[in-house]
Protein backbone atom coordinates (compact mmCIF):
# COMPACT_ATOMS: atom_id res chain seq x y z
CA UNK A 1 0.00 0.00 0.00
CA UNK A 2 1.32 3.44 -0.94
CA UNK A 3 2.07 6.13 1.61
CA UNK A 4 -0.48 8.80 2.35
CA UNK A 5 1.32 11.45 0.32
CA UNK A 6 1.03 14.39 2.74
CA UNK A 7 2.56 13.87 6.17
CA UNK A 8 2.03 16.21 9.09
CA UNK A 9 3.37 18.80 8.43
CA UNK A 10 4.48 20.09 5.02
CA UNK A 11 4.06 23.84 4.48
CA UNK A 12 1.30 24.81 2.10
CA UNK A 13 -0.39 21.39 2.17
CA UNK A 14 -3.50 19.97 3.78
CA UNK A 15 -3.06 16.68 5.60
CA UNK A 16 -5.76 14.03 5.33
CA UNK A 17 -8.28 13.32 8.08
CA UNK A 18 -6.56 9.97 8.57
CA UNK A 19 -3.24 11.69 9.30
CA UNK A 20 -4.87 14.04 11.82
CA UNK A 21 -6.50 11.10 13.55
CA UNK A 22 -3.06 9.45 13.58
CA UNK A 23 -1.75 12.45 15.56
CA UNK A 24 -4.50 12.01 18.15
CA UNK A 25 -3.72 8.30 18.41
CA UNK A 26 -0.01 8.96 18.83
CA UNK A 27 -0.67 11.64 21.48
CA UNK A 28 -2.28 9.06 23.78
CA UNK A 29 0.09 6.24 22.87
CA UNK A 30 -2.68 4.22 21.22
CA UNK A 31 -4.83 4.30 24.33
CA UNK A 32 -8.44 5.38 24.67
CA UNK A 33 -10.66 6.71 27.39
CA UNK A 34 -11.16 9.98 29.23
CA UNK A 35 -8.44 12.62 29.28
CA UNK A 36 -8.58 13.81 32.89
CA UNK A 37 -9.29 11.82 36.07
CA UNK A 38 -12.67 13.51 36.67
CA UNK A 39 -13.79 13.75 33.03
CA UNK A 40 -17.23 12.47 31.94
CA UNK A 41 -18.14 11.10 35.38
CA UNK A 42 -21.62 9.54 35.41
CA UNK A 43 -23.64 10.19 38.57
CA UNK A 44 -27.20 9.96 39.81
CA UNK A 45 -29.08 13.25 39.85
CA UNK A 46 -28.87 15.38 42.99
CA UNK A 47 -32.52 14.52 43.47
CA UNK A 48 -32.64 10.93 42.15
CA UNK A 49 -34.92 10.47 39.17
CA UNK A 50 -35.27 8.65 35.87
CA UNK A 51 -31.97 9.94 34.50
CA UNK A 52 -28.24 10.26 35.15
CA UNK A 53 -25.88 13.18 34.73
CA UNK A 54 -22.68 12.99 32.71
CA UNK A 55 -20.11 15.53 33.83
CA UNK A 56 -18.10 17.70 31.46
CA UNK A 57 -14.80 16.49 30.07
CA UNK A 58 -13.05 15.03 27.07
CA UNK A 59 -12.21 11.64 25.63
CA UNK A 60 -10.32 9.80 22.92
CA UNK A 61 -11.92 6.87 21.08
CA UNK A 62 -10.12 4.43 18.78
CA UNK A 63 -11.49 4.37 15.22
CA UNK A 64 -12.96 0.95 14.55
CA UNK A 65 -14.96 -0.71 11.80
CA UNK A 66 -13.06 0.91 8.95
CA UNK A 67 -10.52 -0.48 6.50
CA UNK A 68 -7.18 1.20 7.08
CA UNK A 69 -8.44 2.47 10.42
CA UNK A 70 -5.47 1.30 12.45
CA UNK A 71 -3.57 3.90 14.50
CA UNK A 72 -6.40 6.40 14.21
CA UNK A 73 -8.41 7.95 17.03
CA UNK A 74 -11.02 10.65 17.49
CA UNK A 75 -10.81 13.32 20.19
CA UNK A 76 -14.01 14.91 21.51
CA UNK A 77 -15.00 17.22 24.33
CA UNK A 78 -18.18 18.00 26.24
CA UNK A 79 -17.82 21.43 27.89
CA UNK A 80 -21.00 21.34 29.99
CA UNK A 81 -22.83 18.62 31.98
CA UNK A 82 -25.46 16.57 30.20
CA UNK A 83 -28.50 14.72 31.50
CA UNK A 84 -29.50 11.40 29.94
CA UNK A 85 -32.86 9.70 30.51
CA UNK A 86 -32.90 6.11 31.75
CA UNK A 87 -35.89 3.91 30.88
CA UNK A 88 -37.71 2.37 33.87
CA UNK A 89 -37.65 -1.36 34.55
CA UNK A 90 -40.73 -3.55 34.74
CA UNK A 91 -41.72 -5.85 37.58
CA UNK A 92 -40.44 -8.78 35.51
CA UNK A 93 -36.86 -8.31 36.56
CA UNK A 94 -33.72 -6.14 36.92
CA UNK A 95 -31.78 -4.64 34.01
CA UNK A 96 -28.26 -3.36 33.36
CA UNK A 97 -27.56 -0.44 31.03
CA UNK A 98 -24.20 0.75 29.72
CA UNK A 99 -23.41 4.46 29.39
CA UNK A 100 -20.99 5.22 26.58
CA UNK A 101 -19.59 8.15 24.60
CA UNK A 102 -19.73 7.17 20.93
CA UNK A 103 -18.41 8.63 17.69
CA UNK A 104 -21.04 8.22 14.99
CA UNK A 105 -19.10 9.04 11.83
CA UNK A 106 -21.00 7.93 8.70
CA UNK A 107 -17.79 8.30 6.69
CA UNK A 108 -15.68 6.12 8.99
CA UNK A 109 -16.82 2.66 8.03
CA UNK A 110 -19.75 2.39 10.44
CA UNK A 111 -23.39 2.80 9.42
CA UNK A 112 -24.70 6.08 10.82
CA UNK A 113 -27.04 8.69 9.33
CA UNK A 114 -25.49 11.88 8.04
CA UNK A 115 -26.27 14.97 10.13
CA UNK A 116 -28.44 17.67 8.62
CA UNK A 117 -25.40 19.91 8.30
CA UNK A 118 -22.27 17.77 7.78
CA UNK A 119 -20.05 20.77 8.49
CA UNK A 120 -21.20 21.08 12.11
CA UNK A 121 -22.37 17.55 12.96
CA UNK A 122 -22.88 16.40 15.64
CA UNK A 123 -20.83 13.23 15.29
CA UNK A 124 -20.36 12.43 18.99
CA UNK A 125 -23.10 11.39 21.43
CA UNK A 126 -23.70 10.07 24.90
CA UNK A 127 -25.67 6.85 24.47
CA UNK A 128 -27.27 4.47 26.93
CA UNK A 129 -27.15 0.87 25.71
CA UNK A 130 -30.06 -0.81 27.44
CA UNK A 131 -30.29 -4.38 28.72
CA UNK A 132 -26.66 -5.50 28.56
CA UNK A 133 -25.52 -8.69 30.33
CA UNK A 134 -25.10 -8.29 34.08
CA UNK A 135 -21.52 -7.43 34.99
CA UNK A 136 -20.62 -5.93 31.59
CA UNK A 137 -17.62 -3.64 31.96
CA UNK A 138 -16.94 -2.47 28.40
CA UNK A 139 -18.72 -1.75 25.14
CA UNK A 140 -16.08 -4.05 23.58
CA UNK A 141 -17.85 -7.02 25.17
CA UNK A 142 -21.08 -6.44 23.26
CA UNK A 143 -20.01 -4.36 20.25
CA UNK A 144 -16.31 -4.98 19.55
CA UNK A 145 -16.20 -2.72 16.48
CA UNK A 146 -17.90 0.29 18.05
CA UNK A 147 -15.94 3.55 18.11
CA UNK A 148 -16.89 4.33 21.67
CA UNK A 149 -15.61 4.77 25.20
CA UNK A 150 -17.33 3.13 28.18
CA UNK A 151 -18.29 5.49 31.00
CA UNK A 152 -20.50 3.60 33.45
CA UNK A 153 -22.96 0.79 34.07
CA UNK A 154 -26.38 1.30 35.65
CA UNK A 155 -27.80 -1.72 37.50
CA UNK A 156 -31.52 -1.16 37.95
CA UNK A 157 -33.62 -3.40 40.19
CA UNK A 158 -37.03 -4.60 39.02
CA UNK A 159 -39.91 -2.15 39.01
CA UNK A 160 -38.02 1.12 39.38
CA UNK A 161 -37.82 4.40 37.52
CA UNK A 162 -35.38 6.11 39.89
CA UNK A 163 -31.61 5.86 39.51
CA UNK A 164 -29.70 6.17 42.79
CA UNK A 165 -25.95 6.51 43.36
CA UNK A 166 -25.68 2.87 44.48
CA UNK A 167 -26.90 1.71 41.05
CA UNK A 168 -24.10 3.48 39.11
CA UNK A 169 -20.72 1.76 38.60
CA UNK A 170 -17.92 3.96 37.27
CA UNK A 171 -16.13 2.20 34.38
CA UNK A 172 -14.01 5.04 33.00
CA UNK A 173 -10.36 4.60 32.15
CA UNK A 174 -7.83 7.32 31.40
CA UNK A 175 -6.58 7.31 27.81
CA UNK A 176 -2.97 7.93 28.81
CA UNK A 177 -2.54 7.74 32.58
CA UNK A 178 0.63 9.16 34.06
CA UNK A 179 2.87 7.48 36.60
CA UNK A 180 6.21 8.12 38.26
CA UNK A 181 8.29 5.82 40.45
CA UNK A 182 11.17 6.72 42.72
CA UNK A 183 13.05 4.96 45.52
CA UNK A 184 14.50 6.00 48.85
CA UNK A 185 17.16 4.05 50.77
CA UNK A 186 18.26 3.98 54.39
CA UNK A 187 21.46 1.89 54.74
CA UNK A 188 22.52 0.80 58.22
CA UNK A 189 21.81 1.95 61.78
CA UNK A 190 24.85 2.71 63.96
CA UNK A 191 22.51 2.85 66.98
CA UNK A 192 20.37 -0.31 66.75
CA UNK A 193 16.58 0.08 66.77
CA UNK A 194 14.14 -2.66 67.78
CA UNK A 195 10.54 -3.38 66.86
CA UNK A 196 8.54 -5.56 69.23
CA UNK A 197 8.87 -4.09 72.73
CA UNK A 198 6.08 -1.56 72.10
CA UNK A 199 2.73 -3.36 71.69
CA UNK A 200 0.18 -0.60 72.28
CA UNK A 201 1.28 2.21 69.95
CA UNK A 202 2.61 2.39 66.40
CA UNK A 203 6.13 3.79 66.03
CA UNK A 204 8.29 4.73 63.07
CA UNK A 205 10.50 1.73 62.34
CA UNK A 206 13.37 1.74 61.84
CA UNK A 207 14.20 5.16 63.32
CA UNK A 208 14.41 7.68 60.49
CA UNK A 209 12.02 5.84 58.16
CA UNK A 210 10.00 8.94 57.44
CA UNK A 211 10.14 11.29 54.45
CA UNK A 212 8.42 14.44 53.23
CA UNK A 213 7.62 14.49 49.53
CA UNK A 214 5.78 16.78 47.13
CA UNK A 215 2.80 15.05 45.53
CA UNK A 216 2.56 15.74 41.77
CA UNK A 217 -0.45 17.88 40.94
CA UNK A 218 -1.69 15.22 38.47
CA UNK A 219 -1.51 12.24 40.86
CA UNK A 220 -4.69 10.59 42.13
CA UNK A 221 -3.03 7.64 43.92
CA UNK A 222 0.27 6.77 45.54
CA UNK A 223 1.62 3.28 46.20
CA UNK A 224 4.27 2.77 48.88
CA UNK A 225 6.24 -0.46 49.09
CA UNK A 226 8.81 -0.88 51.87
CA UNK A 227 11.33 -3.73 51.81
CA UNK A 228 13.65 -4.13 54.79
CA UNK A 229 16.51 -6.62 54.54
CA UNK A 230 19.06 -7.78 57.10
CA UNK A 231 16.87 -7.36 60.17
CA UNK A 232 18.38 -9.24 63.10
CA UNK A 233 16.40 -11.64 65.30
CA UNK A 234 19.04 -11.91 68.03
CA UNK A 235 17.81 -14.89 70.08
CA UNK A 236 15.17 -17.59 70.42
CA UNK A 237 12.53 -15.37 72.03
CA UNK A 238 9.69 -15.45 69.49
CA UNK A 239 9.13 -12.11 67.75
CA UNK A 240 5.73 -11.23 66.32
CA UNK A 241 4.08 -8.00 65.22
CA UNK A 242 2.95 -6.03 62.20
CA UNK A 243 4.29 -3.36 59.86
CA UNK A 244 2.50 -0.74 57.75
CA UNK A 245 3.21 2.24 55.54
CA UNK A 246 1.44 5.56 56.03
CA UNK A 247 0.77 8.76 54.12
CA UNK A 248 -0.04 11.53 56.57
CA UNK A 249 -2.97 10.28 58.62
CA UNK A 250 -3.82 7.51 56.14
CA UNK A 251 -2.51 4.11 57.22
CA UNK A 252 -1.99 1.12 54.97
CA UNK A 253 -2.93 -2.50 55.46
CA UNK A 254 -1.03 -4.23 58.27
CA UNK A 255 1.41 -6.95 57.29
CA UNK A 256 2.68 -9.47 59.85
CA UNK A 257 6.23 -10.42 60.70
CA UNK A 258 7.42 -13.35 62.78
CA UNK A 259 10.65 -15.09 63.77
CA UNK A 260 11.47 -17.97 66.14
CA UNK A 261 15.14 -18.73 65.41
CA UNK A 262 18.18 -16.44 65.64
CA UNK A 263 19.30 -14.98 62.33
CA UNK A 264 18.60 -12.27 59.80
CA UNK A 265 15.46 -11.90 57.70
CA UNK A 266 13.62 -9.58 55.36
CA UNK A 267 10.17 -8.06 55.83
CA UNK A 268 7.94 -5.88 53.70
CA UNK A 269 4.83 -3.70 53.81
CA UNK A 270 2.89 -1.80 51.19
CA UNK A 271 -0.35 -0.12 50.26
CA UNK A 272 -2.01 1.96 47.54
CA UNK A 273 -3.60 5.18 48.81
CA UNK A 274 -6.23 7.38 47.19
CA UNK A 275 -5.02 10.98 47.30
CA UNK A 276 -7.58 13.64 48.16
CA UNK A 277 -7.75 16.62 45.78
CA UNK A 278 -6.20 18.81 48.48
CA UNK A 279 -3.15 16.49 48.61
CA UNK A 280 -2.17 17.14 44.99
CA UNK A 281 0.72 19.50 44.58
CA UNK A 282 1.35 19.58 48.35
CA UNK A 283 4.04 18.26 50.67
CA UNK A 284 3.00 15.07 52.45
CA UNK A 285 4.73 12.80 54.99
CA UNK A 286 5.46 9.13 54.24
CA UNK A 287 6.56 6.65 56.88
CA UNK A 288 7.17 3.00 57.69
CA UNK A 289 5.79 1.94 61.07
CA UNK A 290 5.79 -1.13 63.29
CA UNK A 291 4.14 -2.48 66.41
CA UNK A 292 4.79 -5.61 68.45
CA UNK A 293 2.20 -8.26 69.23
CA UNK A 294 1.16 -8.58 72.86
CA UNK A 295 2.45 -11.70 74.57
CA UNK A 296 5.70 -12.00 72.58
CA UNK A 297 9.01 -10.75 73.99
CA UNK A 298 11.25 -11.17 70.94
CA UNK A 299 12.42 -8.29 68.77
CA UNK A 300 13.59 -7.55 65.25
CA UNK A 301 16.57 -5.23 65.22
CA UNK A 302 17.77 -2.78 62.60
CA UNK A 303 21.53 -2.43 62.84
CA UNK A 304 24.55 -1.73 60.66
CA UNK A 305 23.71 -4.67 58.37
CA UNK A 306 20.11 -3.56 57.73
CA UNK A 307 18.93 -1.76 54.57
CA UNK A 308 15.49 -0.23 54.00
CA UNK A 309 14.22 0.51 50.49
CA UNK A 310 11.00 2.47 49.98
CA UNK A 311 9.47 2.50 46.49
CA UNK A 312 7.03 5.37 45.82
CA UNK A 313 4.81 5.23 42.74
CA UNK A 314 2.46 8.07 41.90
CA UNK A 315 -0.29 7.15 39.45
CA UNK A 316 -3.35 8.59 37.76
CA UNK A 317 -6.73 6.88 37.57
CA UNK A 318 -10.31 7.94 36.90
CA UNK A 319 -11.77 9.42 40.10
CA UNK A 320 -14.75 11.53 41.08
CA UNK A 321 -12.82 14.76 41.59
Amino acid sequence: MAWDGIPWFVEGTTASEETLRLIVDAAVGGGEGVIGPADLLVTALDVPGAAVQVGPGAMVAKRRGALGGGSQSYAARMPTPQQEDVAPTTVEGPRSDLVIARIEDPYGGETWPEPEDPAVGPYVWTRIISDVPAGTTSIREIAPDSTAVTLARIDLPAGTSTVTAAMVTDLRQIARPRSHTSRRYLPGWSAPDDVGPVTDEWEVFPIGATWTDKVPDWATHVTLHAHITGLLHPDTAEARGTLRVSVGEQHGATMPYGATQPGRLAVQAGHTFLLAPEDRGQMRDFSVEGIGAAGFTGVLRADAATVLALEVTYSQEAVAA
